[in-house]
């Protein structure tokens, strides 16, 4: 039951940043914001995370985990959505990005010790499927926020969301009791859990694999898709919605069916290969468009697995679990800010062929950097 609580606060979430995550690129090019400004906006976003989910690891590891979802990323999650309606200019989009990013460092800074402290000896595996439900709840975001952008406007849609985030608050609450811990944090214990020293050579290994794999997705996700679909395609609002949710739809069913899959050399090889012939030409597609952007589905849901068994190998036996996957993620989140800003200077100056082919050799590295990490 604890599980399916977590499960509920990660669907509500997901839901919330799927519908943004496509929504906020086409309302800034609605407000004829170049693609390097709306780079800029998307980059803050990581870059709250890095400032913050070490501290909210550090905070949840002394109090326990679940105090984490209802004092922080509810409101946030919240308070950023209904920043979001009033927005009109530059800073004030930066400013709910600043919201959003509070809202992913919370969630992300506990969700993994929640459920490998709800599901001991299985962390790899419920961490996989917890991924293919923000995926399930990405699709269904992504769905809402194109069609309700075509049909209600990005206003009504806004609201929509804001109620969804409200939601949040239920089974946050739920949990409460669960995870807590009666000591009360001391400053000086906080800081000396942040201290990165001490760390294997393995450690670090497997947090370059990650850092790969968000170079693979993150400006592709972010910016890239959402950007080409509207601009150089010409699809509707309600069209790349739908193409969103299918997307995520994919990754999704790929990462449930694929759960008791091996991690082997044949998979990193498949995997990789799709990703980079599907990489390659996926500016050149055409009709075919769509066919390649689910090839790339497809192969993030076969990855994820490589992805989450890494993250549960190196936090394995840990006695600051959250505090661990924070220090994990450092470089990725450092990734993800420098490369969707890059990402969007790219596309502008050049086009859109060399960053969208780079995401597939990134994944290609990611697939057999994991891979050896699984095996040593």
């Amino acid at each position: 039951m604890d599980t399916r609580r977590v499960n509920a606060i990660t669907f509500l979430n997901n839901f919330v940043s799927g519908a943004l995550t496509l929504l906020i690129p086409l309302l800034l090019l609605a407000q004829n914001v170049n693609l390097a400004e709306i780079g800029l906006v998307v980059s803050v976003l990581p870059l709250v995370f890095l400032a913050t989910r070490l501290l909210f690891a550090a905070v949840a590891d002394q109090i326990g985990w679940s105090h984490i979802f209802l004092l922080i990323n509810w409101p946030a999650t919240l308070v950023s959505t209904a920043i979001y309606y009033f927005a009109a200019s530059l800073p004030v989009f930066l400013a709910a990005k600043v919201g959003e990013g509070l809202r992913d460092a919370s969630y992300w800074a506990v969700t993994r010790t929640a459920i490998f402290h709800l599901s001991p000896r299985r962390e790899g595996r419920e961490a996989t499927r917890n991924y293919a439900i923000i995926w399930l709840a990405t699709a269904v975001g992504s769905a809402t926020a194109g069609v309700g952008i075509a049909y209600l406007g990005f206003s009504s849609t806004i609201v929509l969301l804001m109620i969804v985030a409200g939601a949040i608050g239920i089974p946050a609450g739920l949990l409460w009791k669960i995870g807590k811990k009666s000591a009360k944090p001391e400053t000086s214990t906080i800081l000396k859990m942040l201290n990165p020293r001490g760390k294997s050579k393995a450690f670090w290994w497997i947090s370059i694999a990650l850092l790969f794999n968000s170079l693979a997705t993150y400006p592709l996700v972010t910016l890239l898709l959402p950007v080409f679909m509207d601009q150089q395609m010409g699809y509707s609002y309600a069209t790349i919605g739908l193409l969103f949710m299918f997307y995520n739809l994919v990754a999704s069913l790929t990462a449930f069916l694929t759960l008791k899959a091996e991690l082997s050399f044949k998979r990193a090889v498949f995997q990789s290969v799709i990703a980079l012939a599907a990489s390659v030409v996926l500016a050149f597609s055409g009709v075919l468009f769509p066919a390649f952007v689910f090839a790339l589905a497809f192969v993030r849901g076969l990855g994820i697995a490589f992805f989450e068994h890494c993250v549960a190998k190196a936090a394995r036996d840990s006695r600051n679990v959250s505090v661990d996957i924070g220090w994990l993620h450092v470089p990725m989140r450092l990734a993800e800010f420098s490369s969707v800003l890059a990402a969007g200077i790219i596309a502008q100056a050049v086009g859109y062929a060399p960053v969208f082919a780079a995401t597939g050799v990134f994944f290609t590295i990611f697939s057999f950097i994991a891979l050896r990490q699984l095996r040593t």
